[in-house]
């Protein structure tokens, strides 16, 4: 579901205010995400971007998002300096446990793949792997620590633009990385749907607070409501991977 080239880290908070009475109202609920390419995208033209206006119609909530390096978000999430936390969570459950954290509604779902030229065979297995030049995204190794323990040599690019153009130009020989994310890009890459490395959901993680609890049950509400309806296949076209969850 991670990241493409930006001109510049903005070093604050996404602040997400609860319009809800009581003690709740006017409070900020502050999320750090890395940028996930094409979903969530510093000038806001990401798919999940335009998910999640259609979710904050409601008076209830109002989301103004800015950006951290992958580890960086995961370092002050765990450190309780930000609220919430935008994706990773198989990484923060697989770090610090469950305990103590909430969990939104998915707003999409991702699997990691082996890439390769189109023409090319596909990758069945990691071992066809062995003594190749394998890419993948700079801050995804956070993701893809438990398949990157086998021993295989990678090689981090900046941007999916530069890993297609890196194996267009020989450099690499293959590409770990997501879909949605290569989704722009297949018409030149091809690889095995049947070999996927990992998978999981995009959601925002909180820590399990009176106030994080009001957010993630209004943002869940409204995200199931809109899967019902619909409307993440209307506002994400090809970039949406089906999935079916209860919770």
């Amino acid at each position: 579901m991670r990241r493409r080239r930006v001109l510049r880290w903005c070093l604050a908070t996404v602040v997400v205010l609860i319009m809800g009475p009581g003690a709740l109202a006017n409070e900020p609920v502050k999320v750090a995400t890395p940028t996930l390419a094409n979903l969530i995208e510093p000038d806001g033209s990401g798919a999940y971007q335009r998910l999640l206006e259609r979710a904050f119609q409601a008076p209830e909530v109002a989301f103004e998002p800015a950006f951290y390096p992958y580890r960086r978000a995961l370092q002050i999430f765990e450190e309780s300096r930000v609220d919430c936390l935008f994706s990773l969570t198989d990484v923060v459950r697989r770090r610090v446990g469950d305990e103590g954290l909430i969990y939104s509604y998915p707003l999409g779902k991702f699997r990691f793949h082996v890439f390769t030229l189109a023409g090319a065979s596909p990758v069945e297995s990691l071992d066809e792997l062995n003594g190749q030049v394998v890419g993948y995204i700079k801050g995804h190794e956070v993701y893809l620590a438990p398949v990157l323990e086998g021993g295989i040599g990678v090689q981090p690019v900046r941007s999916e633009a530069q890993a297609v153009e890196m194996l267009r130009m020989g450099r690499l020989d293959a590409l770990i990385a997501a879909v949605p994310d290569m989704r722009p890009y297949l018409d030149r890459l091809g690889y095995s749907p049947e070999l996927t490395l990992l998978e999981g959901f995009d959601r925002l993680n909180c820590h399990d607070t009176e106030r994080n609890r009001a957010f993630i049950r209004r943002l869940s509400n409204e995200l199931r409501r809109l899967k019902e309806q619909g409307v993440y296949q209307d506002v994400m076209g090809p970039l949406y991977v089906p999935f079916q969850i209860d919770s």
